[in-house]
């Protein structure tokens, strides 16, 4: 038997849109300067506003993807999408698919900068944490509003 997915994607849209200031605000007013030492960029001046919508897209395109993943997680282990009930509360999806994501596949990655490209612990600290709120958050959005 396999579940049966129904995935809400105004939930994903919505995940992508409020990564956008969560985003501004870690790497700018709360961990800006400290990212930017981590990644040797010294006192970092903003681009040319092509290369910022650009970077912006990609982060933007970057979410939907990671929301709409995470949904068929939360999806797959619900009760629910197998014919089965009850489902259990919306916010232990949202707290097991966000962490276990990021214990499997974000903080490993963020790991493997240590290890392959010479990064400082302090940056993966400051990148797998924001991943780690980003899932936290996106797993909620996606548990509540289905």
């Amino acid at each position: 038997m396999m579940p049966t997915i129904t995935i809400n994607y105004l939930a994903v849209l919505a995940c992508a849109v409020v990564a956008m200031p969560v985003g501004f605000l870690w790497f700018g007013p709360i961990f800006g300067q400290a990212w930017q030492r981590h990644m040797g960029f010294g006192n970092m001046q903003p681009g040319d506003s092509g290369s910022m919508g650009k970077a912006m897209a990609i982060f933007f395109v970057s979410n939907l993807l990671i929301a709409f993943v995470l949904a068929h997680s939360i999806k797959s282990w619900q009760a629910s999408s197998w014919g089965l009930s009850p489902d259990l509360a919306p916010w232990s999806y949202a707290v097991n698919a966000g962490f276990f994501n990021w214990l499997g596949f974000f903080l490993p990655l963020q790991m493997n900068r240590v290890a392959w490209e010479m990064k400082k612990w302090g940056l993966v600290l400051i990148n797998a944490s924001f991943d780690l709120v980003r899932l936290l958050l996106f797993g909620f959005i996606l548990s509540y509003w289905q």
